[in-house]
């Protein structure tokens, strides 16, 4: 499997073109197919003839920092195959074959796991591609180290520009990028950075050959100096690649987190985030400008009851610029326990957004070893994702959750400002599925902890009678991770 079948999914639109004419007898004119890319990762229709998946930035060592499960669901009733190609690579020297290529059964509404250390032992970069023989099938990747485990979806195709919103390289962080080129031809790539303390394209980083099919680790932290905000920017000059960032902190300056940085592979107009919640840590929206122009954005926050109206943040964008609104030491959502977000663009497609959550360590208690008070750890790891920049009527994800985790949830948002939004909800697992019905109010968030909707692995679709987005929040002792549920691109409003 040396050549995939791309480019990845698109929505064909049938466009009718002509114009009116007296003349009746003249045939109407055949349509126009036309393809629209969705920014990101989406799920095949059923009846795609193929659907691919690449998952960029694992590790296989002993001490691996995010040694990685693959998780493949297929939520469709008839059985489907998928053949896999695992690639090694390194800072240095990468492969130019995949190591390992195997065909993998994919039993109707079942979930499949490939664990990277079995297939590519001892590598300290590890990618995947993933061809799977229809659609219906979504590709999750479950990764842990010793800092936390991180949940992220991997990628249906490869793009000349990736922007990663979130990073750090501040002491006991580390930031990895990984640059993964699947495709039969060699990529050469130029990778540019933006923080708080400006711009840098370190020379090590210009014209980086990554070669056909292999990965390439990158240690940020080695060409960027200490930084709290990186946005890390790849161009490709030739061929095409998939970036993932891989953020860590070890405990010492920040709570013990970790999470995969699934990279964005084109603007959008506008993109959305639902069921953020403060008491999980400080909300830093990350806005990214990659244009060579101006851009004026707006960031619309809608509280999850309704409580109150939140007056608009204003957010000026020079080209090439990212900017962090702390959206919680605002002081506008004082009082409101959860809420969703639209960031959007008033000068058109231009932008990228991102949302990260960092716990802040709390100051040691100077009585404690006195009086041996018990101090709790903290409870959240950092958490990152982009967000999703549509709204779909079908959504899914994975979940993995314990019997008694009642801390991770189900966020679903309804962007409509006029129209309640009815929702069945269908797990799968094993083959077997189980339905339930919830309702959303117009610009309203509901939370459905997860163990309410099923516990254990399942695959878990929303099906809506209107555009919505919504959020898996998954929430460990020392770990946490937020994602966007991936739109089924058949359904995609």
């Amino acid at each position: 499997m040396n050549a995939f079948r791309l480019p990845g999914i698109v929505v064909v639109v049938g466009l009718l073109v002509g114009a009116l004419t007296i003349d009746q007898s003249r045939a109407e004119p055949e349509p126009i197919e036309q393809e629209i890319r969705i920014p990101g990762p989406a799920v095949a229709a059923d009846d795609a003839r193929s659907s691919t998946w690449f998952c960029a930035a694992a590790t296989s060592t002993e001490d691996g920092v995010a040694d990685s499960e693959v998780v493949l669901a297929n939520t469709l009733l008839k059985e489907s195959t998928a053949a896999v190609s695992v690639f090694v690579g390194s800072a240095g020297a990468a492969v130019d074959a995949p190591v390992t290529e195997l065909v993998v059964a994919l039993p109707a509404q079942s979930l499949t796991s490939l664990r990277l250390a079995d297939l590519a032992p001892g590598s300290p970069v590890v990618s995947l591609a993933v061809e799977v023989d229809g659609g219906g099938v979504v590709v999750d990747k479950i990764s842990s180290g010793p800092t936390g485990v991180a949940r992220s979806a991997c990628a249906i195709d490869g793009s000349t520009e990736w922007v990663v919103t979130s990073g750090s390289t501040v002491p006991g962080s580390r930031l990895q990028m990984v640059v993964f080129n699947p495709f039969p031809d060699d990529a050469v790539v130029d990778i540019d950075f933006v923080s708080e303390v400006g711009a840098r394209s370190p020379e090590d980083l210009v014209a980086l050959h990554i070669p056909a099919q292999s990965s390439r680790i990158i240690e940020i932290g080695e060409v960027f100096a200490a930084s709290e905000s990186i946005t890390t920017f790849v161009r490709v000059r030739s061929g095409r690649v998939v970036v993932e960032g891989i953020q860590s902190f070890d405990g010492s300056d920040a709570p013990l987190g970790l999470s995969v940085i699934t990279g964005a592979p084109a603007t959008a107009e506008r993109w959305m985030f639902a069921g953020i919640s403060p008491a999980a840590g400080p909300a830093r929206l990350v806005v990214v400008n990659p244009s060579e122009t101006r851009v004026r954005v707006d960031v619309e926050v809608y509280p999850s009851g309704g409580e109150r109206f939140i007056e608009p943040f204003e957010v000026v964008l020079q080209p090439g610029q990212s900017d962090v609104v702390d959206l919680v030491s605002a002081g506008r959502l004082a009082g409101i326990s959860s809420f969703s977000v639209v960031v959007r663009s008033l000068d058109g497609p231009r932008i990228i957004a991102g949302m990260e959550q960092r716990p802040e360590i709390e100051e040691p208690d100077p009585l404690a070893a006195i009086v041996e008070i018990e101090v709790d750890a903290p409870s959240t790891g950092f958490a990152s994702s982009v967000g999703q920049p549509v709204a779909a009527s079908r959504v899914f994800t994975t979940v993995d959750i314990s019997a008694d985790d009642d801390r991770s949830a189900l966020h679903v948002f309804n962007p409509t400002d006029d129209t309640f939004v009815t929702i069945r909800t269908t797990i799968s697992v094993d083959g077997a599925s189980r339905e339930e019905q919830l309702e959303v109010g117009p610009q309203r968030t509901i939370r459905i902890p997860l163990t309410e909707l099923g516990t254990g692995r399942y695959a878990l679709e929303l099906e809506a009678s209107g555009p919505i987005v919504a959020t898996r929040e998954i929430t460990g002792l020392s770990s946490r991770s937020w994602a966007p549920l991936l739109p089924a691109v058949s359904s995609v409003e």
